[in-house]
């Protein structure tokens, strides 16, 4: 569309637009274009087309827009325009977009041929304006315009169109009409039904007058009532067919051509989606629980008055953080659930929800402020908190809110619906203490904090992730219901629709965003419960193999610069030696590598030695080698020289310890033999049991490399002898096994 002469206004308001002809004298599609122009509170524009650039046209069209300007003198919300185009379908439908009108008013009976089923903005057809209205009695179009019939069966291009003429209720008398056929019965308290809900629809119960009207025919009721009482008939075109379609082939169409009064067919804005998408929408809203206008006011006051940052507010959220943090240092459910009682900040967050739906930048930026505020004073609390649970392992009720997943992203967008229903009811404002408990808000603020303070900074960023998806998943949940039960900007307020708009776009955008680093720190975190589970069952495996063990709990893994230590604790019935432990290490560092899981291992074994009963078989005694007596003969009977005095030699027995003399009167040489019998214990020989379960080699020499003697069982009792030496990374102790010496590692050995 090419612009002549004058300009778009730069304030976008409501606009409406209307379409003449130099020629064409000023009807009722001018008066009521300028009428809902002015009762929105907006902008008209006013086209005046011409086909050809020829001095004629263009003096023509001068001196229309100058009979406007003059009936209009010191109007400031009427801007005309001088257009022209070689295609006027696809030029207007362009210039519907670019100048952001809102409804086009088409006088379907001028000399303009219009295709309005491509016009993307609201449209209202006008026929049988056979009337000719001069530009003097535009100048108060509402003097002219005194009562409006609007027919329907509760449609939404009716209730669209009733959005717009509401405005002009204060002096326009508009009255929504149900026509009952007269032949079906029940059908005056259906229509009363449908009246009913589509006032509390478009909030017009105490502005817009209803009534119920029974008749042979709806095409004869609505003729007849609008001949009686009405201006103007204006009717919500029918979703199933085109415009073209409504106006010359069903109900629209017979009350075009049968009506005394001019008729406008009223069509909503196409929508992108589509008119199915359309069509479900309508729908669904007719079984949402919507709230009349009265509910909403009270609501948003009660909202907007809670989402205000004040005293108590600044209070709350660091008395709420402080016991969030000690119940997280302690590891209490019960008290962190209290400080998620006590946390305030849910309101600003559910007003931030309100404020996106109401288009209401001012209300945005109050609301965001809060919560922005009160996470900043959260983190600090929190931080402060962590001093007193420095240097210790993080609980875990801390670790629980450091690893968001899509399970979390859920819970906040239900907790977001619950909470704004909550707040927009008074009757349901019990539900808000579960509300606050099921949306986690402080705990994960806290943990933030006490993160940071103990260096844990993985976890922090895990926690913020947590606290941020609540946030943006509340915020966008709650004006998903604040929608639902009717709040949004109303007809005139076009600036605070563009403002919902983006603020929209902005929080799906948001939402797709938290929803994606989620899953990636799903699936992140899902790849390190996937390695865990391979290294225990790992550990299972090669404990049974290698050591015969079993695993008493899963094993404590910390991983660090491409070392793995874990802390096993294993239930054994046998002993394990250190060579076991080194070859259960080797044996797993091995699986693992191969797999590409970790480079290197490193482990410390605890075994908890335990004794096997079964209750089917009775234990029985094993003989346990004790230390024994034996007796060894004393010094050898020796033949000695012995003086006497005595004139015989006399035989004397003595004992080989003490030799007691005899004194006699002569010395006489003689020869005894003394035998001096002594029986005395002497020292245990000591022994070893093997302790090794698979069977002990032993060595000729103390060296892995010396020949192999035999392969004892476990349980071999082996007599101690007095060698013992080091080698090969073993201390070797020398042993007797049934009258063979041989070498024995001593680790493999335990004293009976």
């Amino acid at each position: 569309m090419q612009v002549i002469d004058g300009q778009l206004p730069k304030e976008k308001l409501w606009r409406a637009l209307v379409i003449l002809t130099p020629d064409e004298p000023l009807g009722r599609a001018w008066q009521l274009a300028l009428s809902l122009a002015r009762a929105n509170q907006g902008q008209l524009i006013v086209g005046i087309y011409i086909r050809d650039l020829n001095p004629a046209a263009q003096k023509a069209a001068h001196r229309c827009a100058e009979s406007i300007r003059e009936a209009e003198p010191d109007a400031d919300d009427i801007f005309i325009l001088i257009i022209t185009a070689p295609n006027f379908d696809k030029a207007l439908a362009r210039f519907v977009g670019t100048a952001a009108v809102d409804l086009l008013v088409a006088h379907i009976d001028g000399p303009i041929a219009y295709n309005l089923n491509r016009v993307p903005c609201a449209v209202a057809a006008l026929r049988g304006d056979s009337a000719t209205v001069v530009a003097e009695t535009a100048v108060s179009p509402t003097s002219e315009l005194h009562h409006l019939i609007v027919p329907t069966s509760g449609g939404p291009n009716t209730a669209y169109a009733l959005t717009f003429l509401l405005p002009l209720t204060p002096k326009v008398k508009v009255t929504a009409v149900y026509i009952a056929p007269e032949y079906l019965e029940n059908e005056k308290a259906l229509g009363r039904a449908r009246l009913r809900q589509l006032m509390q629809y478009v909030d017009g119960v105490d502005k817009i007058e209803t009534e119920v009207v029974t008749a042979p025919s709806v095409t004869q009721g609505i003729t007849e009532y609008a001949r009686e009482r009405g201006d103007v008939v204006i009717i919500g075109a029918s979703q199933e067919s085109s415009i073209d379609k409504i106006l010359f082939g069903d109900i629209p169409g017979a009350v075009v051509r049968q009506s005394h009064k001019p008729v406008v067919i009223v069509r909503q804005p196409r929508s992108r989606l589509g008119p199915w998408w359309d069509n479900l929408a309508w729908r669904l809203r007719q079984y949402l629980p919507r709230l009349d206008i009265k509910d909403r006011t009270e609501a948003y006051t009660r909202i907007r008055r809670s989402a205000r940052p004040d005293l108590d507010f600044y209070m709350l959220i660091s008395l709420s953080t402080i016991i969030a943090a000690l119940g997280l240092i302690i590891s209490s459910p019960a008290v962190v659930i209290g400080a998620m009682l006590v946390a305030p900040l849910m309101s600003p967050m559910v007003g931030t929800g309100l404020a996106v739906v109401l288009g209401d930048t001012r209300f945005i930026r109050l609301s965001l402020g809060a919560v922005g505020r009160g996470v900043v004073l959260s983190i600090m609390v929190g931080a402060a908190a962590g001093l007193l649970s420095i240097n210790q392992p993080a609980t875990p009720e801390l670790l629980a809110r450091t690893q968001p997943t899509l399970i979390d992203l859920a819970i906040a967008l239900f907790s977001g619906l619950a909470g704004a229903y909550a707040l927009s009811r008074s009757d349901a404002a019990g539900a808000l203490p579960g509300v606050a408990i099921a949306a986690a808000l402080v705990p994960p603020l806290a943990t933030v904090g006490i993160s940071l303070t103990a260096g844990r900074y993985g976890e922090a960023f895990g926690a913020m992730l947590l606290f941020t998806a609540n946030f943006v998943a509340i915020s966008s949940a709650t004006a998903l219901m604040f929608l639902i039960l009717g709040f949004r900007p109303t007809t005139p307020q076009k600036s605070r629709r563009a403002v919902q708009a983006r603020s929209g776009q902005v929080a799906v955008i948001s939402l797709a965003l938290v929803t994606a680093l989620i899953l990636g720190f799903t699936y992140q975190l899902a790849q390190e419960q996937a390695r865990e589970a391979r290294i225990i069952a790992v550990v299972e495996e090669k404990l049974a193999d290698v050591a015969g063990a079993t695993l008493d709990e899963p094993p404590t893994t910390t991983f660090e610069n491409g070392l793995l230590t874990l802390e096993i604790t294993a239930r054994s019935a046998n002993p394990l030696p250190h060579r076991v432990v080194e070859e259960l290490q080797t044996a797993i560092g091995a699986t693992l590598r191969d797999e590409g899981i970790l480079e290197s291992v490193a482990l410390t074994l605890e075994v908890i030695e335990v004794t096997v009963l079964d209750p089917e078989v009775p234990p029985t005694l094993t003989p346990t080698p004790s230390p024994t007596l034996t007796f060894t003969p004393g010094p050898t009977p020796t033949p000695t020289s012995t003086p006497t005095l005595t004139p015989s030699p006399q035989p004397t027995t003595t004992e080989a310890s003490m030799v007691l003399p005899t004194t006699t009167a002569t010395l006489i040489p003689t020869e005894t033999a003394t035998a001096v019998p002594s029986a005395t214990p002497t020292a245990t020989v000591p022994t070893a049991v093997l302790t090794y379960p698979f069977g002990t080699n032993l060595r000729t020499a103390p060296s892995l490399d010396a020949a192999v003697l035999a392969v004892l069982p476990i349980d071999t009792m082996v007599v101690l002898l007095d060698g013992v030496a080091s080698a090969d990374g073993f201390v070797w102790q020398e042993v007797l096994v049934d009258g063979q010496p041989g070498w024995l590692s001593a680790e493999f050995l335990q004293a009976p």
